[in-house]
């Protein structure tokens, strides 16, 4: 039997790019805040960098449940409605 893959869509591919580029700036942001004290350089403007990359994967995360959300509603419409109509009776 040969293994499936599920293909994903354009929306997880780029969330999952999101986590990664997040993941990345806060690790570099990391190292180079641990070596601005070994080569006298001042870093304090990069620790603006990582809430503001934090901000920006909340938002992101945000739309895509908001996204999946809407798309089940539209999906499983008709399945509510019958749902709620068999309680009344």
């Amino acid at each position: 039997m040969a293994s499936r893959k599920k293909k994903r869509g354009f929306t997880d591919k780029l969330y999952l790019y999101n986590v990664i580029f997040v993941t990345a700036v806060v690790i570099i942001s990391f190292i180079a805040v641990f070596l601005s004290g070994k080569l006298c350089i001042d870093t304090s403007a990069i620790s603006v960098i990582v809430p503001s990359a934090y901000g920006e994967l909340a938002v992101h995360t945000g739309f895509v449940i908001w996204k999946a959300k809407n798309e089940n509603a539209r999906k499983y419409k008709n399945v509510n409605v019958n749902d709620e109509s068999e309680g009344l009776g």
